[in-house]
């Protein structure tokens, strides 16, 4: 299963760059509700994994 492995791993090199930058942009214009003090709620894995699986991404072929 070498090839499958390699597969993966370039599949993971060549998304890894648009997915960083997706997050830091939610980040960035994260305007959801907000605490007393003005601070938006935390963002958990579960959201993330949440959007990411609504997004429907390539099958690794």
């Amino acid at each position: 299963m070498p090839t499958f492995s390699a597969a993966v791993q370039n599949a993971l090199q060549t998304l890894l760059p648009q997915i960083r930058a997706e997050i830091h942009e939610e980040f960035r214009t994260s305007s959801g509700p907000s605490d007393a003090d003005g601070n938006p709620p935390p963002v958990t894995i579960h959201t993330w994994l949440e959007r990411f699986n609504k997004q429907k991404p390539h099958s690794f072929e």
